[in-house]
This record gives C-alpha cells, structure tokens and sequence, in this order.
C-alpha cells in the first residue's frame, strides 16, 4: 500500500460509530488538532513528493545529457590528432607535386624534405601530449614492451631489451603502443 493510499485511508473515519459516540469538549479538540495535524502532514508530503519527482526528472536530463556528451567524445575524439596532423598530409602533397614536373629530384633534397616533415609530426604529437620512451638497454616490461623475439645474448643480463623494431608511445601518463623489442635470454 502506497504512501498516498494509507493517508487517505486515515483521513476517512474507520466507522461510523465514532461520529454517534458523545463527546467531550477537550476530545473534540483534540481530534480537530489531529485532523489539523494530518493536513499539515498531507501538504509536507506533497511537497516533498513534488520535490522528489523534480529532482528525479532533473538528474534524468543530466544523465542524458552526459551520455550525449561522452557519444560526441567518442564519436569525434580523435578529431583534434586529425586536425593537427592534416598539415602533415599537406606537406606530404606538396613534396610529390613539387617533384612532378621535374625528371629527377637529388636523394638529399628528398630527405631534407622527409626529415622536415617528421620534425612537424613530431611537433603536432608533443603538442597532444604524445611521447616515446626509450627501450633498448631497459629492462623488459611487459607493460610497456611487446617481446618479438627472444635472443642469446652474453654481453646483457636476461630480459633487458636489446632491440628496438617499433618505438612505443604514451600520451599523458597512458602507454598508448607497446614498443617491438627484442629481449635477451
């Protein structure tokens, strides 16, 4: 039985032989002050109840709003790794058209040109917080490394990495790829 149903329950005479009983003047007051009573209680618990469902309908449009939220953080998250690495791909253009309409480009021009380009990329990761770590000569962790191969090796201690394929990389304090390393035995 519900909150609302039990007051009106109390509020209706349980029977009518209540209202044929004589009474006295004080329980006449006294019922009056009860009947008073359950009338202030009916209104506080139906401003409470009013308060409560205000409240529930509140944290609804809040949670919904943060679902919302975290979508677009999903859904368009990567965008800013993108945006700052488009001026990348445009300088990844510009190196082959420049190189379109002549019969040969000197090995160094090419490699000034990649090097440059690796420096910007480079740059635009710093700026998101993205970082190497250094491998080689550590000792493997597997929280950081993924161990390609296992070699002999008399000049390291077991398990130190003596070999680096791939650089790994955080961003912030979360290791964002392992780094492909060769451990000694």
């Amino acid at each position: 039985m519900t909150t609302k149903a039990k007051l009106e329950k109390l509020k209706k005479p349980k029977s009518k032989k209540i209202h044929l009983i004589k009474t006295k003047k004080g329980d006449l007051l006294k019922l009056e002050k009860l009947r008073s009573e359950l009338a202030e209680q009916k209104l506080a618990f139906n401003a409470l109840e009013d308060r409560h469902l205000r409240l529930r309908a509140e944290f609804d449009n809040y949670r919904k709003q943060k679902e919302k939220e975290i979508f677009r953080l999903f859904k368009y998250g990567g965008s800013d790794a993108i945006i700052a690495l488009l001026p990348v791909v445009d300088d990844l253009e510009r190196m082959v058209n420049s190189s379109n309409g002549e019969e040969s480009t000197s090995l160094d021009t090419i490699m000034e040109g990649v090097q440059l380009i690796l420096d910007k990329v480079s740059r635009r990761l710093q700026k998101l917080e993205v970082v190497t770590f250094d491998s080689v000569g550590e000792k493997f962790d597997p929280d950081l490394h993924d161990a390609l191969m296992v070699k002999e090796s008399g000049e390291h201690e077991e398990n130190i990495v003596i070999e680096e394929f791939e650089k790994g990389y955080r961003m912030k304090d979360k290791v964002i790829r392992h780094a492909k390393v060769v451990v000694s035995k």
